[in-house]
């Protein structure tokens, strides 16, 4: 973190970077359940969906570097232990194995998606309130990902459905 940044943030860079920390942590681990579950999707999901699955695990991997990166920029790294990942993230068990079908693992993904969205809002307050402009900009960006993300899967789950 540069001498400016370091002034304007003053005692609040540990708070955002607590919060930035869980939402790598989340991340990643969104990462690694779309990835499972694009790779041994069962049923007709695996070919209509598990493509689709990676390619949203990639953009989960592309939101970690980015906060990884900010994280790094105010002085910290980020977690590169797996259950250090379980421990602070905010998104709770996450077994992939359990979501195999299509619709399951449509219906997990939408909860997470929806706490994504919840999370980089109020890091997005955060950031704006204590003067972050940097990470404000970060968790918007993000959250217009998680938000077009969130909407998607639901729209997908809707199109399920036997008319």
């Amino acid at each position: 973190m540069g001498r400016t940044e370091k002034k304007l943030m003053g005692k609040n860079a540990p708070i955002i970077i607590d919060i930035l920390k869980k939402a790598y942590c989340d991340e990643m681990r969104i990462f690694h359940y779309f990835w499972y579950v694009g790779i041994n999707m069962e049923g007709i999901g695996l070919v209509t969906y598990a493509a689709a699955l990676k390619t949203q695990a990639t953009g989960e991997l592309g939101h970690a570097e980015l906060l990884a990166d900010r994280i790094s920029e105010l002085g910290d790294i980020a977690p590169s232990d797996p259950a250090e990942w379980k421990q602070l993230s905010t998104i709770g068990p996450l077994d992939p194995s359990k979501h195999l079908t299509l619709r399951s693992a449509l219906e997990r993904a939408v909860e997470f998606e929806g706490k994504a969205v919840e999370n980089y809002n109020g890091l997005a307050k955060k950031a704006l309130e204590v003067g972050d402009y940097v990470t404000y900009n970060l968790a918007t960006t993000i959250l217009a990902d998680e938000v077009k993300d969130e909407q998607h899967t639901e729209d997908v789950l809707k199109s399920l459905e036997v008319k």
